[in-house]
């Protein structure tokens, strides 16, 4: 199934839920069907509420050829829904962005095994990241800045798909790891038309690293690194991203988001 949220135009102070199906949308309130709706006539929202954290994993260099798969938080506050626009701080110069697919819970727990984490996943979606490229740049003499280059904020596909409607991109048995087909255009310049690619790490073994420490919560929003992006620079855009420019990412299976750089 595709879950989202959603306002209905002419009643735009009730968010709604529902399911997305064959080009229509059918509101549920959680156990019965309370409507059908037209995309024309709804605004898509993200189709979570507020996650009670964030985990982004990214791989980092601990010592010269050994690298090590990690996590840090971002702030839940700033995760949006698509079409929403985010105010880019005055301090940041260079405004970069990722793309990055993730998973959102159901229930939580400490210690939680590949073989078991099915149990545990509601669904997913994927994230439009927003960052500090100086920041990112300038990470390896001092690590700490990597996090902060990534506290602009995301915008969420307006879909959460749940994992039986992802099967046809499994790649591996265990259920948790897939081969991705996405694109990126901006201002309607392709950047990226249908690449695909897939990770070493399946999801269920980030649930598992995830909950090592601390018991995950209901809700939680957990991502891959990001998928690779080209230097903006080397592409006919010629450019990086600046104020005004529109982004439209696409992701098979997952669906798409427009954002206009605010």
């Amino acid at each position: 199934m595709k879950l989202c949220r959603f306002l209905v135009v002419n009643r735009p102070d009730e968010p709604r839920t529902g399911v997305y199906h064959e080009g229509k949308i059918y509101e549920t309130d959680g156990t019965s069907a309370a409507g059908i709706h037209e995309p024309a006539n709804v605004q898509f929202l993200s189709p979570i509420g507020l996650p009670p954290a964030v985990r982004l994993f990214e791989q980092f260099e601990k010592s010269s050829g050994e690298w090590i798969m990690s996590y840090f938080f971002m702030n839940p506050n700033q995760l949006k829904g698509t079409n929403d626009t985010l105010s880019m701080p005055p301090q940041v110069e260079e405004l970069g962005f990722e793309i990055r697919v993730a998973g959102v819970l159901q229930d939580g727990d400490q210690m939680i095994e590949p073989k078991e984490a099915e149990s545990y996943l509601l669904g997913y979606t994927f994230m439009l990241c927003f960052t500090d490229r100086s920041l990112q740049l300038e990470s390896d003499a001092s690590p700490a800045l990597w996090t902060e280059s990534h506290d602009i904020g995301a915008l969420l596909s307006p879909f959460l798909i749940t994992p039986d409607e992802m099967s046809a991109y499994l790649i591996r048995e265990t259920k948790s790891g897939f081969q991705f087909v996405y694109s990126i255009y901006i201002n309607e310049i392709p950047i990226i038309v249908d690449r695909t690619f897939s990770f070493d790490v399946e999801f269920y073994d980030l649930l598992q690293r995830a909950s090592l420490r601390s018991p995950l919560s209901t809700g939680e929003v957990i991502a891959w690194p990001s998928l690779p992006v080209p230097d903006l620079e080397a592409t006919d855009l010629e450019r990086n991203i600046e104020p005004g420019d529109k982004i439209r990412v696409v992701i098979e299976g997952l669906g798409a988001i427009t954002s206009t750089v605010g």
